[in-house]
């Protein structure tokens, strides 16, 4: 049963094609220039497979739409061959197929179109006329829909663009938002927001278009600077209402915004102006909208012809306060929806900087978070102080390249005087602002229209810089600055953190005297490297230093001067050592040296100058200059040990010899004596001296 099924479905899927080539090669043998029955009944038969298909596939493939244009060219072709006027219908087919196909399904289809037009047409002129109007018609209406797509795309961005700005306008007379534009992730919100204010007063003009009878009853919206009023939401039986702006001063409506209470009119036509030309009605009610605490928004007005009652003017009034709480109970949800919005980002940004572990993640993630909080800032920059200079650790924005690393010293910058003074700075909006110092004299930042500058401060400290500044003047709002100034506290916090992080870690991994490695990271390096050298059978050289004669040292001159020894010889060791070396302090006046892929010619060669810089330097102390030289013990893997400990005694033998052999001088580890430890002196500091 299983095969029958798939017998058939292979049946159904072969049987178009099947068609399909007879029919192209009735085309190509011509036998559609006559009206003779049997190829014009398989072409129709055809197409009538295909219409179907077009009505019963429930989910159409892929090769669908080359097949149905492959009908549809053969169609033409033999239209074209019974009547040769109908010709140009194969140029109106490439059209088609270009308008409604991709292109990578119209381009083969117009060549197949083209080959069967060849085959047919053995004269190479006609051949090219035809060739050239079908891909000039194809052109075209390509060219054509490629236009009407990029218009209906411009009309579209133009049409939100517009509905946005009017619902931001409409919000700024709805007191929903502040006078300055609203932020632009609430844009969607702003939008609701509007729209819901907009229901409830078509809601209540229907209610007193019920109880009143009016001729026309209005909400005229003040604007945010209180001069004028706008026509926002009308039922009316005239089209002479004036939208506006009209003056909030002017006729029984400047009547009811000047005075703030309910104004009833029983006839006076002349002081309705907020027709065009002279009112139609004499009778005039309306009540302002006022909020709770006194800011005016608008009004409610009605007219009509007979006169307003008392009563009816109470319930004009319970309108106008059913309208004004709606405006109210939208501004609070907005601003619980911001405040939300902004804890929320606050608190993104605190555990990303929660997540830094050194001072330059730090620096960079504040910058991200502020350039987030605030999109609209042209420049964003962390600065760091220390010592009576400063340092920018992370910069984003125009000119990024020129202020990345900035170091420089106190002076009458304003960054310098944020952290002097703990406050932010500038206190008021700056004139000339390209001829502000922000950093130091020589970084010149031109453009900025705003700029603040927060200090990061820790208690009573000012550890550094937030600087933010646009290229728009009111990008640097009291809202985004309140954001700005906590986000510079917690990047505040996350900076001294990550410093004393970094200091632990160092106190935890280096010597305390000579900043090298102390001798636990030491064990741990050298037990890592000597795995890799095992695991990718590369070489490995280790190196023992020994001061000679430093108890000398210590006795003659001190202890205080025996440690400027072990400091200027822990400089010189990292001076010669390579950037993959690693140095550490061993122990007392011994140091060590890891060399990594260093075979024993390359140790002895590092080993020797080192032993000649030590030999050649001076080291001043409070007695005077100090004058020491080296002896160093050589082992190498592969030969002088498999484990590190093996490798350790090796070096250590080699140590011994060059301080029996007169020392400052290096020697290289015997293998065959390293094979154990019972054997071996172990040196200790100070042991030889």
């Amino acid at each position: 049963m299983a095969q029958a099924r798939t017998g058939g479905s292979w049946a159904a899927l072969a049987a178009l094609p099947a068609a399909a080539a007879i029919v192209c090669v009735l085309v190509l043998s011509g036998a559609f220039r006559t009206a003779a029955p049997l190829p014009w009944a398989l072409l129709l038969g055809t197409c009538v497979f295909v219409c179907a298909r077009w009505g019963l596939s429930s989910r159409r493939k892929p090769w669908h739409a080359a097949e149905d244009g492959l009908v549809c060219a053969l169609l033409v072709m033999a239209l074209s061959q019974l009547a040769p006027p109908l010709q140009p219908l194969m140029y109106l087919l490439a059209a088609a197929w270009v308008l409604a196909l991709p292109l990578r399904l119209s381009l083969p289809l117009i060549a197949a179109l083209l080959a069967l037009d060849a085959a047919l047409t053995p004269r190479w002129p006609v051949l090219l006329a035809h060739a050239s109007f079908t891909a000039l018609f194809a052109a075209l209406y390509h060219g054509l829909l490629a236009a009407r797509l990029q218009a209906a795309k411009r009309a579209e961005s133009l049409a939100v663009r517009r509905r946005v700005a009017d619902a931001e306008e409409r919000a700024r007379e709805l007191r929903l938002v502040a006078v300055s534009d609203a932020p632009d992730a609430a844009e969607r919100h702003l939008l609701a927001g509007v729209a819901e204010v907009e229901e409830v007063l078509r809601g209540a003009l229907a209610v007193a278009e019920a109880a009143l009878h009016p001729h026309a009853v209005a909400v005229f919206l003040l604007s945010p600077e209180g001069e004028s009023v706008r026509l926002r939401e009308c039922v009316s039986r005239s089209d002479k209402l004036f939208r506006g702006p009209l003056s909030s001063k002017e006729g029984a409506l400047g009547a009811v915004l000047s005075a703030q209470q309910p104004l009833r009119i029983d006839n006076g036509p002349g002081q309705l102006s907020y027709y065009e030309g002279r009112a139609p009605v004499p009778a005039f009610c309306g009540v302002p909208l006022s909020e709770r605490g006194g800011a005016l928004i608008g009004a409610l007005v009605a007219d009509r012809k007979t006169p307003f009652s008392a009563e009816e003017l109470v319930v004009l009034s319970a309108l106008g306060s059913e309208v004004t709480r709606a405006v109210e109970a939208e501004r609070l949800l907005g601003a619980v929806r911001r405040e939300k919005e902004e804890k929320a980002r606050f608190f993104r940004a605190l555990e990303e900087l929660n997540k830094t572990t050194t001072p330059a993640q730090a620096a960079e993630t504040a910058v991200a978070q502020a350039s987030q909080m605030c999109p609209a800032l042209d420049l964003c920059a962390l600065t760091a102080a220390e010592e009576r200079r400063h340092r920018v650790l992370a910069v984003n924005g125009e000119g990024a390249a020129a202020l990345a690393n900035l170091a420089f010293a106190d002076n009458a910058g304003l960054v310098s005087n944020v952290v002097k003074l703990g406050a932010p700075l500038p206190g008021r909006p700056l004139g000339a602002m390209d001829r502000v110092v922000i950093f130091d004299g020589g970084t010149v930042v031109r453009g900025l229209a705003a700029l603040k500058i927060f200090p990061l401060k820790t208690g009573e400290v000012t550890v550094g810089t937030l600087v933010c500044g646009s290229r728009k003047a009111d990008a640097l709002s009291d809202p985004v600055q309140k954001e700005l100034s906590m986000l510079a506290l917690q990047a505040a916090e996350a900076l001294v953190r990550t410093r004393l992080y970094e200091q632990a870690e160092r106190l935890a991994t280096t010597d305390g005297l000579t900043g090298l490695l102390n001798r636990r990271t030491f064990n741990a390096a050298l037990e890592q490297r000597l795995r890799e050298a095992h695991r990718y059978n590369r070489p490995l050289s280790l190196l023992l230093l020994d001061v000679d004669h430093f108890k000398k040292v210590n006795d003659t001159y001190g202890h205080p001067a025996g440690d400027a020894v072990l400091r200027g010889i822990a400089r010189l060791a990292q001076k010669q050592a390579r950037e993959t070396d690693l140095v550490a302090r061993y122990g007392g006046e011994e140091m060590a040296l890891i060399l990594p892929e260093t075979d024993a010619h390359g140790a002895r060669v590092i080993a020797e100058r080192l032993r000649k810089a030590v030999e050649g330097a001076t080291h001043a102390t409070d007695q005077g200059a100090v004058q020491v030289t080296l002896s160093v013990g050589v082992a190498v893997w592969p030969g002088g040990g498999e484990s590190p400990e093996d490798l350790l005694a090796a070096a250590d033998k080699a140590l011994y010899r060059a301080k029996q052999a007169g020392r400052n001088r290096v020697e290289a580890a015997n293998p065959a004596s390293t094979r154990g430890r019972s054997d071996l002196r172990s040196l200790h500091p100070g042991s030889l001296g």
